[in-house]
């Protein structure tokens, strides 16, 4: 209450205190070009350093500012310009010609809390490219992001649209949650996905500790840092872009055709000793069962429109977009409606203040869920070719074959909405006490509610594929999100020195509310489907939860330049946590980082060749509570456990776990070295980096003796994991000639290793596949999550050959043989690879000339393995189902075939579908990400339409994919830390054409 009673009287005298400020302005205008082509800049950023006013150009390239007596700099800035700080004196007008910097060393980077020059900085910070970003036609920012940034690995585990995709910064830091902390406009929010592309100004990824750690134990993973567009003083800019396109499968199934499979099924029983199942095979037909799910040109669209302007107090940006997606699987879709509201207001020289507000709603159609039966991508690829989908008299079939769902009624009794409402804003005011020192009070707020149901009704198709009752699953979810942050900013300039100062607190408040209701009986309207209408109301199971999560930190950073070219940068963070006891809940972070321009020294100042050069490194620590559930450390009873005593049922409660009241935050410690370079005139520049990302105290549910009776075993703070690597990104741009163009790329290494489960010994098992066996192992010395199985070693070609092992019994030739490597009579269980990559890439190319535009990107991976999971089916030796078209090199005599994925055919068979490197493929990929050929009109021709600028472009997404893997897609993702490449049979990624327009009054 003290401190709150202080920040309100600090706010009810600061104006008193500061109102002779505003005596003596004088007002300072001018117009910015660039130096060049005499072409006028809009949007150029003019500020009074160490203060919080500042202008932008209009779309004249005009600017107006007041400056007060004792102002005597002003900043031009502008992105891709290096800036110029000139001195006012006693000018009323000053134009400014801007010099284009391919660098950038210039550009004001966004940093926590504050800004930075770039070429200032000292910790692993990479901007993203915005205008390659606003290439993608794409549902959500963070796919938009993937392969903009090394280090940064972006995955999708679906391409249903709207679905959520995975990011990792520097890899998996912990066995658990491992999602970076998002940061929009100054609000900590748990996703991006929110926001429209075309609002982005500017994005940064915060690397490594020194970076991250003035976000404390939020910044355990890494930090995305965006910022979204704002007006300027002038007269009112309207912006209109949209795109329609149309969506198909990049691949089709590869399975055989109705006569083929037919043929290798009656191989399979003529060699179990049964008569063949079709006399004669080349008269059936084909059904495509991949294309009767398919939805064929499933269209994409996106609509944006926004205005911003300015006056002399202030500015305003507001924005209003429709994204609207059909998913190329059946029933699948996703929409999103945003409102954007962005405004600055200057009430005095000396106080600024301003809001952002994004208004959501969010509609999508998922497809049913995919697991290792029923699911319909699955069964599309194994369900047998021969069978129609209907009967004719219009139903569902069964197939006479096995018991295969059939795939196109799973989609059409599935009928489910998920809708959502966003709001999310923030409100803050800039106070400027002194010359240099700026208060700050930023207060943010996000509320969510969600509405999700499923309504299954009454089917029958075959026994196994029915449902008796129709029923409904409606969920609702609310998220309430406050955070109220208060900062003070001091810079300085005194002689060869420099300093910047940061100090502030923030809190932070999480409260989440579920429910549920499940009842049964409803009608087969799907419009007067409500919990009222179902006949077993009174059977209703409801469900429901409640959390809140609380924070409180305080927070510092000291930047210090010496003769511009010796640099430290030096972070705390104190944070205290509700999801810890009291004595438990505060930690400290602190982080150091140093930089040196080696291209100010004197001795490489005349090598001309060089025009930056700087060295950095960097230490810093930091938490993760993002691994802690609200209340891990209390014991909590379950209800359910109902008993009966004295002949009468009574409600009960279990304990099925303990709490543990000595938990703490995993902490994170990351050691950075770093290289930033520019050659040739500023042509060439490129990043180098090298880290190892030491994780401790790693939570983990240690096991505990069976009897105890304690069914979930206590989280521990008792693991350790390891990553490090090598980051390298370059840029070659070459502005000088009308024929402009660029190349860049990127590349990355991750090495992970899990150095200790603490007292757990052995393993951890994870990612079981249709009851058969775990896929994957974690333990000590090796990377997380192994795939791990049975090692295969060719075909039995004789019988000879099997009588001279012991280790497999009832086989025969043309079967496969594992390895024994010991010969002790048993199969060895070994690791069969990684599901992390040994390396990501990317790269870009953009080409200019009188109007045309073109401009590619190329994204891949390399290294990592996938397990495929339909190919348990679809390679089966059974044929019981469906094949794979390369089935048809199978095995069928001695000599013709030694290659484990091909044996022979035969029913009931058991050895050839173990879990083995059978089914672990290369998922390396190399994928045409992005194609874009774009004409902007010339300025003589939209001035006489009263347009600034118009221009139309065709655009290709996902455009080509090579790999050796042979399921739908080889972007499988991550579901959940331990469950890595794993294909169950993924949703694919579609390939996109697109026509689309931008126009600019």
């Amino acid at each position: 209450m003290k401190k709150l009673c202080l920040y309100l009287f600090f706010i009810m005298v600061a104006p008193v205190l500061l109102e002779g400020q505003t005596k003596n302005m004088k007002t300072i205008e001018g117009t910015i070009t660039n130096k060049m082509t005499n072409e006028k800049l809009a949007g150029v950023s003019i500020v009074v350093p160490g203060s919080t006013r500042g202008v932008t150009t209009n779309i004249d390239g005009h600017y107006s500012i007041d400056v007060q007596p004792m102002d005597s700099l002003l900043q031009f800035s502008f992105i891709g310009y290096s800036a110029q700080v000139i001195q006012i004196k006693n000018q009323t007008k000053i134009n400014v010609a801007l010099v284009e910097n391919t660098t950038n060393l210039d550009e004001v980077i966004v940093v926590g809390y504050g800004t930075q020059k770039k070429s200032d900085l000292t910790g692993s910070i990479s901007t993203v490219n915005i205008k390659e970003l606003s290439e993608r036609n794409v549902s959500s920012v963070s796919q938009a992001l993937q392969g903009q940034v090394a280090g940064v690995d972006v995955s999708s585990s679906s391409g249903t649209p709207g679905a959520g995709v995975s990011i990792r910064i520097r890899g998996i830091g912990t066995i658990n949650n491992s999602d970076p902390l998002f940061v929009v406009d100054g609000m900590m929010v748990n996703d991006i996905d929110f926001v429209n592309p075309d609002d982005i100004e500017s994005m940064q990824v915060l690397k490594d500790a020194s970076a991250t750690a003035i976000y404390g134990s939020r910044g355990a993973n890494g930090v995305i840092i965006l910022t979204t567009k704002k007006g300027s003083k002038g007269d009112a800019v309207v912006n209109f872009s949209s795109y329609y396109g149309i969506q198909n499968a990049w691949r089709s199934s590869n399975v055989m055709d109705g006569p083929t499979w037919a043929y290798l099924r009656n191989e399979a029983l003529i060699a179990k000793g049964y008569a063949p199942i079709v006399p004669d095979p080349s008269i059936l037909p084909t059904t495509n069962w991949f294309k009767e799910i398919s939805n064929e040109n499933a269209s994409i669209s996106n609509v944006d429109l926004s205005i911003s302007g300015g006056g002399e107090k202030g500015s305003y940006y507001l924005s209003v977009n429709q994204f609207d997606q059909e998913g190329i699987i059946k029933k699948t879709s996703y929409n999103r409606l945003s409102v954007r509201s962005n405004s600055t207001l200057d009430v005095k020289p000396w106080l600024k203040v301003g809001e952002n507000i994004t208004l959501l709603k969010t509609t999508s159609h998922m497809p049913p869920p995919s697991d290792e039966w029923t699911g319909p991508l699955l069964t599309a690829l194994v369900r047998d070719p021969v069978t129609s989908v209907r009967n004719d008299d219009g139903s569902f079939t069964k197939s006479v074959f096995n018991d295969t769902f059939n795939p196109v009624a799973t989609i059409d009794y599935y009928n489910n909405a998920n809708i959502t409402y966003r709001t999310l804003g923030n409100v803050f005011a800039d106070i400027s006490l002194l010359k240099g020192l700026v208060f700050k009070t930023d207060y943010s707020f996000e509320y969510t509610y969600s509405d999700a149901r499923d309504y299954i009704p009454v089917y029958y198709v075959f026994n196994a594929q029915q449902n008796a009752i129709s029923s409904l699953n409606d969920y609702y979810g609310k998220n309430y999100i406050l955070q109220w942050t208060n900062t003070l900013n001091y810079e300085k300039k005194f002689g060869n020195h420099s300093i910047s100062a940061l100090a502030g607190t923030e809190s932070f408040t999480d409260n989440y509310k579920e429910s549920g209701i499940a009842v049964s009986g409803l009608p087969k309207d799907w419009d007067a489907i409500t919990i009222d209408n179902a006949s077993g109301n009174n059977s209703a199971r409801v469900n429901g939860s409640y959390s809140q999560t609380r924070q409180y930190s305080f927070l510092a950073r000291l930047n210090y330049s010496f003769k511009d070219k010796y640099l430290l940068t030096s972070n705390f963070r104190a944070d205290g946590s509700s999801k810890f006891l009291k004595g438990k809940r505060w930690d400290y972070f602190p982080s150091f980082s140093l930089g040196w321009k080696l291209s100010e020294e004197p001795f490489l100042k005349s090598v001309d060749i060089i025009n930056s050069l700087k060295l950095r490194a960097g230490w810093g620590q930091i938490g993760n509570q993002g691994s802690v559930g609200s209340y891990d450390y209390l014991t909590t009873a379950n209800s359910g456990a109902d008993y009966i005593w004295g002949g009468v049922l009574h409600p009960g409660y279990s304990f099925p776990g303990v709490g543990n009241p000595e938990l703490r935050w995993e902490k994170t410690t990351t050691t950075n070295f770093g290289v930033d370079f520019s050659v040739l005139n500023s042509k060439l520049s490129g990043t180098i980096e090298y880290y190892i990302r030491n994780t401790t105290g790693m939570l983990l549910q240690v096991p505990t003796p069976g009897q105890t009776g304690i069914q979930d075993s206590p989280y521990q703070n008792a693991g350790e994991m390891q990553n490090s690597g090598i980051e390298l990104s370059l840029e070659y741009r070459n502005m000088d000639h009308a024929f402009t163009y660029s190349f860049g790329g990127n590349f990355s290494t991750i090495k992970n290793k899990v150095v200790s489960l603490g007292v757990i010994q052995g393993f951890i098992s994870s990612a079981s596949f249709a009851n058969m066996a775990y896929l994957e192992r974690t333990y000590s010395g090796a990377p997380i999550a192994q795939f791990y199985g049975y090692k295969t070693d060719g075909l039995f070609q004789n019988q000879a050959e099997i009588d001279a092992q012991t280790a497999q019994k009832n086989v025969s030739p043309g079967d496969i043989r594992y390895v024994d490597a010991d010969k002790n009579g048993e199969l060895d269980v070994v690791s069969l690879g990684s599901p992390l990559p040994d390396f990501t890439y990317s790269f870009n190319a953009s080409f200019s000339y009188k109007g045309f535009d073109l401009s590619t990107t190329f994204q891949g991976v390399y290294g990592n393995k996938l397990f495929n999971g339909p190919a348990i089916y679809t390679k089966s030796s059974t044929a019981a189902w469906n094949l794979s078209r390369d089935m048809i090199n199978r095995w069928v005599g001695e000599g013709t075939q030694n290659d484990a994925r091909y044996p022979r055919m035969a029913a009931n068979d058991v050895n050839n579908g173990y879990i083995s490197d059978r089914f672990i493929e290369d998922g390396s990929y190399f994928r045409i990400k992005t194609l874009q050929l774009g004409y902007s009109l010339n300025k003589d021709l939209t001035s006489k339409m009263h347009l600034s600028n118009m221009r139309i472009y065709l655009n290709a997404q996902n455009l080509l994919t090579f790999t050796k893997y042979t399921g739908l897609d080889p972007e499988i993702g991550i579901n959940g830390p331990l469950e890595i490449g794993v294909d169950r049979g993924v949703y694919p990624q579609g390939r996109t054409y697109s026509l689309g327009l931008n126009v600019t009054f």
